[in-house]
């Protein structure tokens, strides 16, 4: 009587076990966690390049300010990468391409569809997103 009732209970432990094991394993497949953030530094105007303190630096400096409020250009680009994401090593981008006043921030990730083709190719086929946020001016 007594080692049913500790089977019976070793069971539900064991049960409780694999369903919270399952239901991390799909969080995790859904929130993926393969971020990447780059930051950039704005470029400094062409007026302070030669003198900081100059009258044209500080009317330069005023404008940029003034469009500090603006977003700039979003532009997002598929990567594509195999082997789990090992090849190619790397994919060079040209931002200027992108971004004629430089750009602010890139962001790789893997989206929910990049995800999905990744677990139906097992792995073989690993598509990232890469979003490029630009300065207004």
């Amino acid at each position: 009587m007594v080692l049913d009732s500790l089977l019976s209970h070793g069971r539900k432990k064991l049960y409780a076990v694999k369903i919270t094991i399952t239901i991390l394993l799909i969080f995790s497949f859904f929130l993926r966690c393969r971020h990447a953030w780059v930051n950039y530094p704005q470029k400094v105007p062409e007026p302070c390049r030669l003198y900081q303190g100059s009258k044209e630096c500080k009317l330069a400096l005023e404008e940029r300010s003034n469009h500090t409020t603006q977003a700039g250009q979003t532009h997002s680009l598929n990567q594509t990468y195999y082997l789990f994401g090992l090849y190619p090593s790397e994919i060079v981008v040209n931002l200027e391409k992108y971004c004629p006043h430089g750009p602010k921030s890139a962001h790789q990730f893997q989206s929910f569809s990049d995800a999905f083709w990744e677990q139906i190719t097992l792995l073989i086929y690993s598509p990232r997103t890469l979003e490029i946020e630009c300065y207004p001016i």
